[in-house]
C-alpha cells in the first residue's frame, strides 16, 4: 500500500469534507491500480512513497509552504502543496497551473488536476518545490525584511515622515524612500494604503 499523507488547510469545513471524500477516494483508486497493473504505472512506486499533499487556501491564517510544519513530520521536498483558489484569485494570483484547484472544480477535475500534479511531482520535484515557493505568507514576508526596511517601517507605524525618519537614522531621505519601496516589493503592496494595513499589524517589526 503507498503510504501517501494529505493536509488539508482551509477554513471552509464543508469544503474540507468534500475534498477529504475526493483525495480519500483518489488515494483508494491509485493503490488499487498499483496493485493491479504496477507495470503500466505513470509513476514508479517508490517515487510516491512518504509524499504529503498538502491543500491549502490562500487565506492569511494558513501561513505558507515556508513556514509549514508537518504533523508528519514530512520533509520539504517530499511536501507537494496544492493551492485551492477562489473566484477573487483566478488573475491576481500568479501559481502554476499544475499545482492548484479552483474551488468551483468538479470531482472529475479535481481528481484529473492531482493526477497530473502527482505526476509532475514525481517526475520534477524541482517545479513543485518553486511552485509551492510562489506563495509567501506576510509573516514570512516580513521576515525576508532586512533590518533596515523593518526598522524605517517600524518607525513609518509611529506615524513619522520620511524625513523625519532621515534625520533619526542619519540617512537622506531619499534612502529612507528606497528602503520603503524595497520593503513593499518584498511585501508584494502597491499601495500606501495596503502598506498602512500591514504596518498596523507590526507583525515581526519589532
Amino acid at each position: 500500500m503507498i503510504n501517501i499523507q494529505f493536509t488539508l488547510l482551509d477554513s471552509d469545513n464543508f469544503y474540507q469534507q468534500g475534498l477529504r471524500y475526493i483525495v480519500k477516494d483518489y488515494l483508494d483508486s491509485l493503490n488499487e491500480y498499483y496493485r493491479l497493473y504496477p507495470r503500466l504505472a505513470p509513476v514508479e512506486l517508490n517515487a510516491l512513497e512518504g509524499i504529503e499533499i498538502i491543500f491549502r487556501s490562500q487565506e492569511e491564517g494558513w501561513g505558507c509552504a515556508c513556514c509549514y510544519q508537518s504533523t508528519y513530520h514530512t520533509p520539504r521536498h517530499k511536501q507537494m502543496t496544492v493551492i485551492i483558489l477562489d473566484k477573487q484569485h483566478n488573475h491576481s494570483l500568479k501559481h502554476p497551473a499544475q499545482f492548484s484547484i479552483h474551488r468551483q472544480d468538479s470531482v472529475p477535475t479535481i481528481r484529473q488536476k492531482l493526477q497530473m500534479a502527482v505526476e509532475r511531482f514525481c517526475h520534477q520535484p524541482w517545479v513543485a518545490l518553486h511552485a509551492s515557493g510562489l506563495h509567501q505568507c506576510q509573516r514570512c514576508r516580513i521576515a525576508g525584511l532586512s533590518n533596515c526596511e523593518k526598522k524605517v517601517l517600524k518607525l513609518m507605524s509611529t506615524g513619522m515622515s520620511a524625513s523625519t525618519i532621515a534625520d533619526m537614522l542619519h540617512r537622506s531621505q531619499k534612502t529612507i524612500s528606497a528602503h520603503k519601496r524595497s520593503a513593499m516589493r518584498k511585501l508584494n503592496v502597491n499601495k500606501s494604503t495596503e502598506l498602512n494595513k500591514v504596518l498596523l499589524n507590526q507583525m515581526g517589526l519589532g
